[in-house]
């Protein structure tokens, strides 16, 4: 697995790099990525952080990203597609198919629709297209909300103890309740190591490749 599908397993991060507001037809249709037979494009890729940032409040909306922060956008991008691929394959049921749907009647009681329309006029797509990518971000983070429940691990009081014992200069350093701090540390570590296993199972299983470089 490439090092750099590595990285972007950050998924509640949306981190931003050099960008610019030039666009060109040649880069939106050239291939940055493939999850299985499904080919993505960088379009797909400023659709994607344009609704991440949207979501989010984080304006301009749109930003053509380039360079390191486009790369780190398309892996998020495959890390969504891989994690559809997976909804298929194990027949999981949309808990909310209609979040979009709400989503978008919200925004436009909020009277914030012409901020979302302008995206859609951005990249030549409806407003049903545009539901329907938005419709499977939600899908997708509703599928990895239910996956890390599975995925976090209960710390014993042993495993503490045995971190105590192995770690005294670190412990040291912890204030409040060091064995509630030590235990959330031991949490959070199994929790990325399981995380990213998973991520080298999907990207493996589902031969996800990086084309931008």
């Amino acid at each position: 697995m490439p090092r750099s599908l590595r990285v972007f397993i950050c998924v509640v991060g949306f981190l931003i790099g050099p960008v610019s507001n030039a666009k060109s037809s040649h880069l939106l249709n050239a291939l940055a990525g493939r999850v299985g037979k499904e080919n993505l494009t960088i379009q797909d890729a400023y659709i994607f952080r344009a609704l991440q940032r949207f979501r989010t409040g984080e304006k301009p909306f749109v930003f053509f990203e380039k360079d390191q922060a486009l790369k780190r956008t398309i892996e998020k991008l495959m890390f969504e597609k891989m994690l559809l691929a997976e909804v298929k394959a194990v027949e999981f049921k949309d808990p909310d198919p209609t979040k979009a749907k709400e989503f978008v009647r919200q925004v436009e009681a909020s009277g914030k629709s012409r901020e979302l329309a302008s995206i859609a006029n951005e990249f030549d797509l409806t407003e049903e297209e545009l539901t329907q990518i938005l419709q499977q971000h939600f899908l997708a983070e509703a599928f990895l909300q239910k996956k890390l429940i599975t995925l976090t691990p209960v710390i014993t009081s042993s495993e503490v103890d045995a971190y105590l014992l192995k770690h005294p200069e670190k412990v040291k350093k912890l204030s409040g309740d060091k064995r509630s701090v030590v235990s959330e540390v031991i949490k959070q570590e199994r929790m990325n190591k399981a995380l990213q296993d998973y991520i080298d199972f999907l990207t493996e299983k589902y031969s996800a490749t990086l084309l931008f470089s």
